[in-house]
């Protein structure tokens, strides 16, 4: 709908034919009975109606009312969303004669706003009676924010028209709004909009900084490049080049280290000798100096070593060709910031990308980095998670950001609603600082209270862990009170290598978490590799559908030695009883059995090298597709305890792409379907008399917590900054009346109506008025 309302509006040759069209098109696709546009008149004090589609046509021009008049007056006043399901019985509703509005019941009215300033309202109404919901909301807000520069822009033009003193006193409304026009001057002097856009609500939080584009790494085979005319100083420019990308491979390692320990900084050794090796450096200088041309340079050499790598049966040494890569187009990158300026990252800065990826937190400095904003991507693909793992604001899905967006310029991210604002004016920046203050507040005082357990108001425990995947994030385990690891993601540390980690750096990584966290419980899932968490390994080629073919558990089952060498780096770990092993996407008897043979084999090695270790290390599976969780019994026989993996549990069931933004909106793990295969799995681990878990980011959604509670569930692993506000809903939980309204979700036939259920127990519990939490879950619930 939006890109039809983005061409109608491209299309359409003046205002008033691009109105009729948009009315047209919102009716038409909303599914409503009527549609009009009201705009300001010259003096910004009035509205007037100027299109519609289900009024009476004569009413257009003739409708008239003042700010704060009616409902369509107040959204303007308000400059706020108006939505009423029955619009006549609402005291601010105005009737107006002779339109016909009388036989419509709902109305939802949003303003048109250019820098906060309303200059119209876009208006939908419906016969039958109907409860607008936050995507209707967004949509029609959407929709106005593409009418609104256009309108504003009309309103410009027709100023010339207008009498001196018109001119002057529109103008003078106009400044104190903030729009700052200083008289009539043209769009390109005037200072660009402030904007706001829309995404996927990924990583709670506030962050206020400057942008800092994250590009695409260099691709030296379709470089566009011009060698400086004079060789000599070409040859003086990689020089420079390389002797800078040297000192920032040194100040990398050293981050990385400090902040995510040496096993992860190895990886740029690597680099870095190949920087230091003279034959390198001398090659490319040769053959700068016979090209004149540096990029050709690198080309040369880089081919030339990367044959002689290819050339070696060693998978392990073939992957070392990627390295040569990764150094040619970081030396490249640095010869282009020689000349084009770049801009480095700063302290706070607001980073946009095209895609969040698990690699760009092994990577990036991460401690400069204020919020991060992707243009494609869901809410819960592993960069997203990621991010909340480290407490990072961030948006995803935001349309059309790359493009809007310029190095250094002001931002506003607010993750809890997925709104970007890029250049805000001051009054709106003072209104976000103010929220960040209440929400850094309300979450340092819900740490203060973190020693309380998680124990429902009749006396449920409920066991509070984290999800992590770094030793720096261990820090927030005991920040927020979290009660030990339920589930550490051991492939960031494959990602930063590029491949399978050596089994010594997996063990050191393995036996710090445990001795941090011990006696408390640390479960350790085995690599879960391979979708948007790919390595160039040299037997993994592109798939056409990499969700559903070569990854996790069935990648290490094809790598017997990788996988047996994690195995026993996990076993090494275990000499202190408080670790588990964890086999993700598992999905049937068979691959557990193959795992288990694998771990048994792996344990007979260590007792042949008499490496102490933990010989009933407790051994469970995820359940993260349909088939494990329809045959839950038989798995349940042969593990010692379940781990739900909410996140592609409810990918795989309703068919939906989490990281595709597109279909973002139909990816809920409140589906009736997905809450049926969480009650089958605790069923059977009941049954079997095993423990059960849930670690999918489900786990940190206060509106899924009543009903997993009510499930049975006895662990709940999530984002270690969710922790306190989980607690608060546990606390205020009655663990029998959230097992029936776990009953009443399971029999929903909508997503709706589960939402709905959930909504009413934390209503109930008293949690909307919580002086910590219940103004954002007001704002969740859309109260």
């Amino acid at each position: 709908m939006l890109a039809d309302v983005a061409d109608v509006v491209a299309r359409s040759h003046d205002l008033q034919e691009t109105l009729g069209n948009v009315v047209e098109l919102v009716v038409k696709k909303l599914g409503a009975d009527v549609c009009s546009i009201y705009l300001t008149d010259p003096s910004l004090e009035h509205l007037t109606l100027w299109a519609t589609r289900g009024l009476a046509p004569e009413a257009v021009g003739r409708v008239r009312l003042a700010f704060g008049e009616g409902l369509v007056g107040q959204a303007a006043r308000e400059r706020k969303p108006i939505a009423v399901e029955r619009a006549q019985d609402d005291p601010r509703f105005r009737f107006f004669p002779g339109t016909g509005e009388e036989r419509f019941q709902s109305l939802l009215a949003t303003p048109l706003l250019v820098r906060g300033m309303p200059i119209g309202v876009l208006v939908v109404q419906t016969e039958q009676p109907r409860q607008f919901d936050t995507q209707d909301i967004d949509l029609l807000q959407t929709c106005a924010q593409l009418i609104a520069p256009v309108v504003m822009n009309a309103r410009l033009l027709d100023l010339v028209a207008r009498t001196e003193e018109e001119r002057s006193r529109v103008v003078a409304k106009l400044v104190n709004s903030g729009l700052q026009l200083h008289g009539l001057r043209t769009a390109e002097q005037a200072p660009p909009p402030s904007v706001e856009l829309r995404g996927s609500p990924t990583s709670a939080g506030i962050a206020i900084g400057p942008l800092y584009r994250l590009e695409d790494p260099v691709d030296l085979a379709r470089l566009d490049y011009a060698p400086n005319p004079d060789e000599v100083q070409e040859k003086r420019d990689l020089q420079r080049a390389i002797s800078e990308a040297r000192s920032e491979l040194d100040d990398v390692r050293d981050e990385v280290a400090e902040r995510f320990g040496p096993e992860f900084a190895a990886v740029f050794n690597t680099h870095i000798q190949i920087l230091e090796d003279k034959g390198f450096t001398g090659r490319v200088e040769r053959a700068v100096e016979d090209s004149g041309n540096a990029l050709q340079a690198l080309r040369d050499v880089l081919d030339d070593y990367r044959q002689t790598f290819e050339s070696i049966e060693d998978p392990y040494f073939r992957e070392r060709g990627s390295d040569i890569e990764d150094v040619g187009r970081r030396v490249m990158a640095r010869l282009l910031g020689v000349r084009h300026h770049n801009v480095p990252l700063q302290d706070g800065s607001i980073v946009v990308a095209k895609e969040i990826l698990p690699a760009h937190f092994a990577l990036l400095e991460t401690e400069k980095i204020a919020a991060l904003i992707a243009e494609h991507g869901g809410a819960t693909s592993h960069g997203a998670i990621f991010a909340r793992s480290l407490e990072i604001p961030a948006v995803t899905g935001v349309t059309g950001i790359l493009e809007a967006t310029r190095p250094g310029e002001l931002a506003i991210v607010d993750g809890a609603s997925g709104r970007v604002y890029l250049r805000p004016d001051a009054a709106l920046r003072a209104e976000y600082e103010r929220a960040q203050q209440r929400y850094e507040l309300a979450a340092e005082h819900l740490d203060t209270l973190k020693y309380r357990p998680a124990e429902t108001r009749d006396g449920r425990r409920i066991l509070l862990t984290a999800n992590v995947g770094l030793l720096n994030d261990l820090r927030l385990i005991e920040q927020h009170g979290a009660e030990g690891v339920g589930l550490f993601r051991t492939e960031l540390l494959a990602i930063a290598h590029r491949g399978f980690p050596e089994e010594e750096e997996q063990e050191r990584l393995y036996e710090r978490v445990a001795k941090a966290m011990a006696p408390r419980p640390v479960t350790i899932r085995t690599l879960d590799l391979g979708g948007d968490k790919a390595v160039p390994l040299p037997d993994v080629t592109d798939e056409e559908n990499p969700q559903l073919g070569w990854r996790s558990t069935r990648l290490m089952l094809s790598h017997e030695a990788p996988f047996r060498a994690q195995l026993r780096a996990i076993l090494r770990a275990t000499t202190r009883c408080n670790v588990r092993v964890l086999l993700p996407l598992i999905g049937s008897v068979e691959e557990l059995r193959l795992a288990r043979a694998l771990l048994e084999s792996a344990k007979e090695e260590l007792c042949n090298r008499g490496v102490p270790f933990d010989r009933d290390v407790p051994v469970g599976i995820m359940i993260e597709v349909p088939s494990a969780a329809l045959i839950a019994g038989a798995l349940a026989r042969e593990c010692d305890f379940f781990s739900i993996g909410t996140n592609d549990l409810t990918q795989y069931t309703l068919a939906v792409d989490r990281g595709n933004e597109r279909v973002a909106h139909l990816y809920d793990p409140l589906h009736p379907a997905v809450l049926a295969l969480i009650d089958r799995s605790v069923r059977a681990a009941s049954r079997a008399g095993i423990p059960v878990s849930l670690c999918g980011e489900m786990a940190s959604n206060p509106l899924a917590v009543p009903l997993l509670v009510g499930l049975g569930i006895g662990e709940l692993s999530g984002t270690p900054s969710a922790v306190p506000v989980v607690k608060e809903i546990v606390r205020a939980l009655d663990a029998g009346k959230a097992a029936e309204a776990a009953r009443s979700a399971l029999e929903a036939a909508t997503v709706e109506d589960s939402h709905a259920i959930a909504a009413a127990c934390l209503r109930e519990a008293g949690l909307l008025d919580h002086p910590d939490v219940g103004s954002w879950l007001r704002g969740l619930l859309g109260e």
